[in-house]
């Protein structure tokens, strides 16, 4: 190839075909449902059948296994009915004060009242619950006597009361259907004995002040009655009742003797 020698290309040229405007489109794209049919899931169902059925069965062993092996724990429930309808006092002002609207507060005081150790103690030490509960093992420097004289607090007793109610629900859980059951009983007994015995001891305390100051107010009448009598001698009362002296029964004598005169004078001018 020599330079400046040029060589015409016999090849065809192709024309460019004219391009068209692009118009927007209108059609919006089908979409596609993805979802698989029921058949398909039915398909892996029977292919997957033993696997599921082995994993329920395992699942249903494990339970009954686990079942077995957990204690059962049974929980007894007692009521009580709280009664506030008696007036908080028989004499003087605090029979006729009106209860306020303090049932809460009422209520919260007698769950105290339950969980009180001279509620719990009598039934702690008939059924040994604290050895059962296991409550002084952490603590082995602890003597019987110091043990004897905790306070008691039984952590399987559990009290509640329904809203807006006066209902008090002792209850207790225990392995022992019994011993719940008449852990739960005795619990609401001695409740009930430790609120009598305190409304006793209060009348027998008010009736042994209502005698004191009954004894007080005999001897303060006798002693004014003595010091009357002395005034009464002092002022010659004669009817201590009447209250007369012998300076008013010499006029009304001289009184009667003057009208008998006149009737005399008067029967006598008439004869």
């Amino acid at each position: 190839m020599m330079s400046g020698q040029t060589f015409n290309s016999n090849l065809p040229v192709l024309a460019e075909r004219p391009r068209l405007p692009a118009w927007p489109s209108t059609l919006e794209p089908v979409a596609e449902d993805s979802t698989p049919p029921v058949a398909h899931h039915l398909w892996v169902l029977r292919r997957q059948r033993w696997k599921i059925l082995s994993f329920i069965f395992a699942c249903e062993l494990a339970t009954l296994i686990v079942s077995s092996r957990v204690t059962s724990i049974f929980e007894s429930t007692a009521v009580i009915d709280i009664d506030r309808q008696a007036p908080s006092g028989v004499i003087g002002d605090d029979s006729t004060r009106a209860t306020g609207n303090d049932a809460d507060q009422f209520l919260a005081t007698q769950i105290k009242l339950i969980q009180a150790d001279s509620v719990l103690r009598p039934v702690a030490q008939k059924y040994k619950l604290l050895d059962r509960e296991r409550q002084f093992q952490d603590l082995p420097q602890l003597s019987p006597a110091q043990v004897e004289a905790a306070p008691i607090l039984l952590h399987n007793l559990k009290i509640t009361r329904p809203p807006n109610t006066y209902l008090l629900l002792v209850s207790y859980r225990s392995p022992d259907a019994h011993l719940a059951a008449n852990v739960a009983n005795s619990v609401a007994n001695s409740y009930l004995e430790h609120i009598y015995s305190l409304r006793v001891r209060s009348s027998t305390n008010l009736a042994s002040y209502m005698e004191k100051e009954i004894e007080e107010l005999k001897a303060k009448m006798e002693g004014s009655a003595r010091r009357l009598v002395e005034f009464e001698r002092e002022l010659n009362v004669i009817n201590p009742e009447e209250k007369t002296s012998i300076l008013s029964s010499r006029l009304l004598q001289l009184n009667t003797e003057y009208t008998n005169a006149q009737t005399d004078r008067v029967r006598k001018e008439a004869e």
